[in-house]
């Protein structure tokens, strides 16, 4: 995978790594990370880069600021600054590539790629990875003391992996003005991808049976024993993920 650091519209440097085939690009992947995770996927982005260079596709993957190797506070993040960042990156790749994009996201990721790129005529498609769409209810559930905290205007401290992790009432109140239906309706016909695990207690797999009825003709498949990290089923995760691309886009 290459390095690349660009500047985003707000200032900040994103870290991107990319793979691409030899010559032009038939399509780029533009994978987004979840809520406090980074641009490898533990790895496995690095796989499925892997899976995609013999069907000719590129992938980018970046860190939203604040995140990984990017410059910026992660107490700062909201659903809007990531959607801005995620423009800005896919500017950056249209203008390198000159390929058609199809964007994934993992978790907060997937909900960032529906609120930032649902009318972009340079993207695709769309892949979800155990991506919620009831925002409220999920991160409520997640934080609920926190969160009705951050609806006040409270900057509210959480434990992850034995880490304090600061995040600021912008995030809660941001939400609250993020319009999912909306999003989703953009999408029009555009082929879109959802994987989810039945398993999965964070993002409850009501959210994939939701886009379903929002999106009939979208692929759902819930994967069964498969938990919010999709743990075991990583690999099943990604093959689901290249044969679908390779039905729709080859």
């Amino acid at each position: 995978m290459q390095k690349h650091v660009i500047t985003s519209s707000a200032g900040k440097k994103l870290a991107l790594i990319s793979k691409m085939p030899a010559g032009k690009p038939n399509f780029v992947v533009i994978a987004c990370h979840g809520f406090m995770g980074g641009k490898e996927n533990r790895g496995w982005i690095n796989i499925l880069a892997d899976k995609l260079g013999p069907l000719n596709f590129g992938l980018v993957a970046f860190d939203f600021a604040g995140s990984g190797e990017s410059e910026g506070e992660f107490a700062r993040i909201t659903l809007t600054r990531q959607s801005k960042d995620l423009k800005d990156v896919i500017t950056y790749v249209s203008k390198n590539y000159k390929a058609p994009l199809i964007l994934l996201g993992r978790s907060f990721g997937g909900s960032t790629i529906l609120a930032g790129g649902n009318l972009l005529d340079e993207v695709v498609g769309y892949i979800l990875w155990a991506t919620p769409v009831f925002l409220r209810e999920t991160f409520s559930t997640i934080m609920p003391n926190e969160y009705s905290k951050m609806l006040q205007g409270h900057t509210v401290t959480i434990v992850e992996e034995g880490q304090e992790i600061t995040i600021a009432p912008d995030f809660a109140i941001d939400l609250e003005k993020h319009n999912m239906d909306q999003y989703l309706l953009n999408i029009g016909k555009k082929p879109i991808m959802v994987i989810h695990g039945d398993a999965d207690i964070v993002v409850s797999p009501a959210n994939a049976k939701y886009i379903k009825e929002k999106l009939p003709h979208a692929q759902v498949h819930v994967v069964e024993g498969a938990d919010h990290s999709f743990a075991g089923h990583e690999m099943h995760r990604i093959e689901l993920t290249v044969e679908w691309l390779k039905k729709v886009f080859c």
